[in-house]
C-alpha cells in the first residue's frame, strides 16, 4: 500500500524505504518516539518500512551498519538519541570515517517548543540538558554531511542528499539531526517524491522508479565510480609494462568481490606480486602471486621499479620499507591525496582519483593491448610470474604442529584450528590486534568477500561489525575473531544480546592474551631496559581479575566455552559452529600464551628474486 505521510517522522521512514534501506539499527530515546510510532502505524497500513534492529549500545548499531554496508555497499540507518546517543557511537565513527564507508546516522535534538500545547515540546529535565550549542560539530570532523532538519519541506531533500552522499565515493557517514516537535509536525513532500514514498526497499533504488511514477532518486543518485583518465592509464600502462620488478600494493581493492578476480588476472598477465596489510580479499589469499608475509613484501619493495597502489591509506612503513631511488609509484583511489590526513606522506610520481576496481579492469585491458606489441613481452611475464610463485612459495608460513592436548594453547594453534573448521565461504571478520598478521599469514581465504576489518583502529568494532556481516548474508556462516580487548571494547553484553534479538548467530574466538598487549608493547620497544621490562609488567595492561567471558555469553542467551588447554581447541571450535548453524551465538574463549618480556623484532626483509631483463626498446618508448 501507498498513502502520503501524516508526519515528518513518517516521512522520514518512507524515504528510508523508498531509498532502499534494509535496516535501521536502532537505540531509542525520548526523542525517537515519534519515529517508533511511524514505524508501527506505516507498517499497520501495509506501507513497507525497514526493518529494525534493536542495539542496546549505540557502538554496536555503527558497527552492525558498518558491517551491512561491507556486505551489500549500500548505506544503511542508524538512529541514536541527541547529543549524548551520538558520542556513544565513540570510535566506531572513527572506523567508518577511516574505511570510507557509507552510513546515515539519524540523531534527535533537543525539542525547540516549550509550549505544552505543541506536540513534541518539552516536558521532561534533560531536554534542556540536551540542549548543546553544536550538537552537529560533534561529527562535523568525520562526516561528509552534518545537516539539521528544522522545517518539514526540507526533509525529502535532506534525506536524498544524506544518502546520496554517504553512497557516493569516497563513502561516508552523513549526519542528521531533527528535533522531536519537528518529527511530529505535517509532512510536506515535494512534487519530486511521487513513487518514492512509499515504495518498498527492493521497489525504488537510488535512480530507479517507485510504483507510481519517478522517484526522487533521480535527484539524488549516487556517483558513479570514477574511472582513470586516457593520457592516465596509457602512461600507467607504458610504466608498468616497461617495469623489470613491478609490485601491486593493496588493502581495499577487493571490497567488490568481483574486483578480486580481475585483480588477479592483472597480477597473471603482468607477472607482478600483490601485497599489503589485506581489510577484505583483494586477490584469493592462495594465489601463487598473493604476497602473505610483510617481511617479503618489504624486500620486493626495496627492489621494485615501478609500484602500483591501489585503494590503500598506508602501503607501508617508512620505518621498514625504502623504495630504490628510481623507483616510480603510481597511487590510484576514490581518495588518493588523503587530505583528511594531514601529514599523509608517501611518494607519488602520478596520483589518480579512480575507483581501484575500474581501475583494475581498464588496466588490464591496457596491458593485454600492449602486450603483443612487443615480441617476447608476455612470455618475459610470465617467466617473471613464474618465478615470482615459487619464491614465495619456498617464504609461505609453516603451520604449526599440534601440541598435546595438556599443553598451553598458543595464538596460532588457534588459526590453524579455526582454518581446518571453516568452510571456503565462511566469512571471517577480524579484530585481532596484535595477533592480526597471523591470521592474514595462517588463515585460508580463497573466495572473495569472505573477510572483512574495521578498515580504522577504533577498538570494538569485530562483534558488531560480524552482526551486521550475518544480517546482510544471513546463508553465510560468520566468524569473528577478537582479542581480549577488543571483546571489551564492544560492549559485550550489548553485543551480544543484539545477535539473540536479531537472530544473527555469529561466532565469537576471544584470544585472550591475559591484558592489553598492543599497550604494552610501545613500552617494551621505546624503553627496552627500562623499569617496566626489568620488573615483567607494564603497569595499567593487564587485569588481576579478569572478566569470564563464556559465562558473559551464556547469560546473554548465547553459546559460551573456555578454552584452557590444546586438546579443548577443536571441539570447542565444532561446539560453538554447531550451536551457530542451530541459530544461537557462541563464544570462545580462548587462553593463548603470551610473548615473552620484550616485544620481539619484526624479521629482516627477504631480499627480492632476481628481476627479469628489462625490455630496453619499451623502456625507451
Amino acid at each position: 500500500m501507498t498513502r502520503r505521510p501524516a508526519t515528518v517522522a513518517e516521512h522520514i521512514v518512507m524515504l528510508l524505504a523508498g531509498y532502499g534501506v534494509d535496516r535501521v539499527f536502532l537505540n531509542p530515546g525520548t526523542d525517537t518516539a515519534p519515529l517508533q510510532e511511524a514505524f508501527a502505524a506505516l507498517r499497520e497500513d501495509g506501507c513497507p518500512v525497514p526493518a529494525i534492529v534493536l542495539c542496546p549500545h549505540e557502538s554496536v548499531a555503527l558497527a552492525a551498519a558498518h558491517g551491512y554496508w561491507k556486505v551489500t555497499g549500500r548505506p544503511q540507518c542508524v538512529m541514536v538519541h541527541v547529543d549524548v546517543g551520538t558520542m556513544n557511537l565513540g570510535a566506531m565513527i572513527h572506523d567508518v570515517f577511516r574505511d570510507r564507508a557509507g552510513v546515515l546516522v539519524l540523531a534527535g535534538r533537543a525539542p525547540y517548543s516549550v509550549d505544552p500545547a505543541v506536540p513534541g515540546s518539552r516536558n521532561r529535565p534533560l531536554q534542556w540538558q540536551q540542549d548543546v550549542p553544536d550538537q552537529l560539530g560533534i561529527l562535523r570532523g568525520y562526516a561528509k554531511l552534518a545537516l539539521e532538519i528544522a522545517r518539514p519541506d526540507v526533509t525529502g531533500r535532506a534525506v536524498g542528499r544524506a544518502l546520496q552522499i554517504a553512497a557516493s565515493p569516497p563513502q561516508g557517514i552523513s549526519y542528521l539531526t531533527v528535533a522531536r516537535d519537528v518529527l511530529m509536525e505535517p509532512a510536506q513532500p515535494g512534487p519530486e517524491e511521487t513513487g518514492l514514498t512509499g515504495a518498498g526497499p527492493g521497489g525504488t533504488a537510488p535512480g530507479g522508479a517507485g510504483p507510481d511514477g519517478p522517484a526522487a532518486g533521480r535527484r539524488f543518485t549516487p556517483a558513479c565510480p570514477a574511472a582513470i583518465a586516457p593520457g592516465q592509464l596509457a602512461a600507467i600502462a607504458r610504466l608498468l609494462a616497461a617495469a623489470s620488478h613491478p609490485v601491486i600494493v593493496t588493502s581495499r581493492a577487493g571490497r567488490d568481490p568481483a574486483a578480486a578476480g580481475q585483480l588477479a588476472r592483472l597480477a597473471e598477465l603482468l607477472g607482478a606480486p600483490v601485497g599489503g596489510i589485506p581489510e577484505t580479499v583483494c586477490i584469493p589469499w592462495d594465489h601463487p602471486l598473493c604476497v602473505r608475509s610483510q617481511p617479503a613484501l618489504a624486500g620486493l619493495l626495496g627492489a621494485a621499479d615501478a609500484v602500483l597502489v591501489l585503494g590503500c591509506e598506508v602501503p607501508w612503513l617508512p620505518a621498514q620499507v625504502t623504495l630504490p631511488a628510481a623507483a616510480q609509484v603510481v597511487h590510484v583511489d576514490t581518495d588518493p591525496v588523503k587530505a583528511d590526513m594531514p601529514l599523509w606522506s608517501f611518494p607519488a610520481d602520478l596520483v589518480v582519483p579512480a575507483d581501484p576496481r575500474v581501475a583494475i579492469g581498464q588496466l588490464h585491458a591496457e596491458l593485454e593491448r600492449l602486450a603483443p606489441g612487443r615480441p617476447g613481452r608476455p612470455t618475459a611475464w610470465a617467466d617473471r610470474a613464474a618465478r615470482l610463485s615459487a619464491w614465495l612459495k619456498e617464504r609461505a608460513p609453516d603451520r604449526p604442529g599440534p601440541r598435546a592436548g595438556g599443553q598451553p594453547v598458543r595464538a596460532a594453534d588457534v588459526i590453524v584450528a579455526l582454518d581446518d573448521h571453516l568452510s571456503p565461504a565462511d566469512v571471517v571478520v577480524e579484530e585481532a590486534v596484535t595477533n592480526a598478521p597471523l591470521v592474514h599469514r595462517l588463515l585460508s581465504r580463497p573466495e572473495p568477500g569472505t573477510f572483512h576489518s574495521a578498515g580504522g583502529p577504533g577498538l570494538g568494532w569485530g562483534l558488531g561489525g560480524a552482526i551486521g556481516v550475518k544480517l546482510a548474508a544471513p546463508e553465510r556462516r560468520v566468524v569473528a575473531v577478537v582479542g581480549d580487548g577488543s571483546f571489551m571494547f564492544a560492549v559485550p553484553a550489548a553485543a551480544l544480546a543484539t545477535a539473540v534479538e536479531a537472530a544473527a548467530p555469529i561466532v565469537a574466538v576471544v584470544l585472550d592474551n591475559g591484558g592489553y598487549h598492543a599497550a604494552e608493547r610501545p613500552v617494551l620497544e621505546l624503553f627496552p631496559g627500562g623499569a617496566a621490562a626489568r620488573g615483567g609488567a607494564v603497569p595499567g595492561t593487564r587485569l588481576a581479575r579478569p572478566p569470564d567471558v563464556a559465562a558473559l555469553a551464556r547469560a546473554c542467551g548465547a553459546h559460551g566455552v573456555t578454552v584452557t588447554t590444546a586438546g579443548q581447541l577443536a571441539p570447542a571450535l565444532a561446539g560453538a559452529l554447531a550451536a551457530a548453524d542451530a541459530g544461537t551465538p557462541a563464544v570462545v574463549h580462548v587462553i593463548i600464551e603470551r610473548d615473552g618480556p620484550a616485544a620481539a623484532p619484526a624479521p629482516p626483509a627477504a631480499p627480492a628474486p632476481e628481476p627479469a631483463p628489462a625490455d630496453t626498446e619499451e623502456s625507451h618508448g
